[in-house]
């Protein structure tokens, strides 16, 4: 959502009940070769020799003529992969929306989801900000009049290697790849792009804005650096990042988490204090700190409360309708939408559609690789943002962070303490702003072109939640506007 599987509190409960129950797959893997088109190699120079009506011929074959069960719409789509490394073995998938109405100054979005390793085409294109959503019956679509393609061309890809369709054409060593978990990403996700822009020359030069959310709080700095860095190799027209509800150093948020969740009712300010003595710094036990969260915190369970947004129902039937739920609308959120997702992405005419699973995987698509997740390096996990941000303002290059105010898995307390330890300079300071005569948060900015602002009512994930608002701010930030000030 990217699904936030780390740091919180509360998210440690479900990792240390998860512990004794979880079955690992074995850390290696072989997976099928690749058998659609020339995988695109990670040296650049190699396109050198590529004739241009080849690299043609493979955008063409990506085009998505139309998704099952898909309302019509006027704007293309494109779906396939894309090779990171040479010799092409890993093979990244994505989703590419043009805009509603482009033209050819249209600016081009990443879309990042978290976890680390969450789908970014499941989650982020098909359950928030895309054009579409699933309808209850798992096999049809309905129409997103709040998607990001109103305003801008968007490429949601999944990363890294086994999220998603994504996968490697030779043996995938899970557990050192997490000897490497952001660093080897980041190479990734930059050489994808790169490749990407090979395929889809027009976008070069273009003004190029990266997105996300939850553990993108690391995946877009860390790319964002990388390609600053590589630009004279390479010149990617980098304007600014967005990033909601981010993991940006988790030691600052974990001890800001607190406050969320005694100011919400969830536990005593007793709660609190004993955990504390045992959960925290040198006291740190973890026998003690396991009991005490199991006896105090076991309501955040997913059956009983959804940490991504404390207010929400939670998925009681995931049972599929024959037929879609009436009077669906963007404004409800279902609680069960994820089971819809999943059950639509793992049709076959879909993956045909969509020119995924191309080498017939032997597992089926799901949101996000628990595994990889696990394994993920702990260092990485805990490394803090703060330098990386200040480098890319120092650069010129603009950041938005927003936070729904009801997230509890990374909230806004935590964010804004993440902000304090940057010691900023503030030179607008906390107002409101408005979408349409509504209150649609609150809002801050600071010297070296960074912009906070909170998204009332909204979860982990905004664009679901509240996609009016999130338009809002997304248009904005594109446009290099402020916020509404005034009803």
């Amino acid at each position: 959502m990217g699904k936030r599987h780390d740091w919180s509190l509360t998210a440690c409960i479900f990792l240390l009940l998860s512990l004794a129950l979880q079955i690992h797959c074995s850390s290696q893997t072989r997976f099928p070769s690749h058998k659609r088109g020339v995988g695109l190699s990670g040296d650049t120079s190699h396109f050198n020799s590529i004739r241009r009506e080849n690299v043609l011929s493979l955008k063409e074959k990506d085009l998505i003529k139309q998704l099952p069960g898909q309302p019509s719409v006027s704007f293309r789509q494109y779906g396939g992969y894309v090779a990171v490394n040479e010799p092409a073995s890993r093979f990244l998938y994505y989703y590419f929306v043009e805009a509603i109405k482009p033209n050819k100054s249209t600016p081009l979005v990443l879309w990042f989801n978290g976890g680390p390793a969450c789908s970014s085409v499941g989650l982020g294109a098909f359950e928030e900000l895309g054009p579409f959503r699933v309808h209850s019956d798992g096999k049809t679509l309905f129409r997103n009049p709040y998607s990001w393609n109103n305003e801008a061309n968007m490429l949601f890809f999944e990363g890294p290697v086994t999220v998603g369709f994504s996968y490697s054409s030779t043996p995938f060593d899970a557990e050192k790849f997490g000897e490497q978990g952001d660093k080897l990403t980041a190479e990734d996700n930059y050489m994808f792009f790169v490749n990407w822009l090979e395929r889809f020359p027009e976008y070069k030069g273009r003004e190029i804005y990266i997105a996300g959310e939850s553990y993108a709080g690391h995946y877009i700095p860390e790319l964002a650096q990388i390609i600053l860095h590589r630009n004279k190799q390479t010149f990617i027209n980098l304007q600014g990042i967005l990033i909601g509800n981010p993991g940006l150093d988790v030691l600052t948020e974990h001890d800001n988490e607190n406050e969320f969740m005694l100011s919400h009712g969830l536990v005593t300010q007793k709660d609190i204090e004993e955990s504390n003595k045992v959960c925290l710094g040198d006291s740190f036990n973890m026998e003690e700190c396991t009991k005490i969260m199991v006896a105090k915190f076991d309501y955040t369970d997913s059956k009983v409360l959804d940490i991504y947004n404390i207010y929400a129902l939670v998925c009681q039937n995931s049972t599929l309708s024959s037929e879609p739920k009436k009077c669906t609308t963007i404004m409800e959120v279902d609680p069960c939408r994820s089971n819809y997702v999943k059950a639509y992405l793992n049709r076959e005419n879909v993956q045909e559609a969509m020119h995924a699973n191309t080498t017939k995987l032997p597992y089926e698509w799901k949101s996000c690789n628990e595994d990889l997740n696990y394994l993920w390096n702990e260092t990485d996990k805990d490394a803090s943002m703060i330098p990386i941000l200040h480098e890319l303002m120092g650069k010129g290059v603009r950041v938005m962070i927003y936070s729904g105010d009801v997230d509890l898995a990374v909230p806004f307390t935590a964010t804004v303490a993440v902000l304090k330890e940057m010691n900023l300079t503030v030179v607008k300071e906390w107002r409101p702003w408005f979408t349409g005569g509504q209150l649609g948060g609150f809002t801050e900015d600071y010297k070296g072109n960074l912009t906070y602002a909170t998204v009332k009512g909204a979860g982990h994930m905004v664009p679901t939640d509240q996609p009016i608002h999130a338009l809002n701010i997304f248009t904005s930030f594109i446009r290099n506007t402020p916020l509404p000030q005034t009803p």
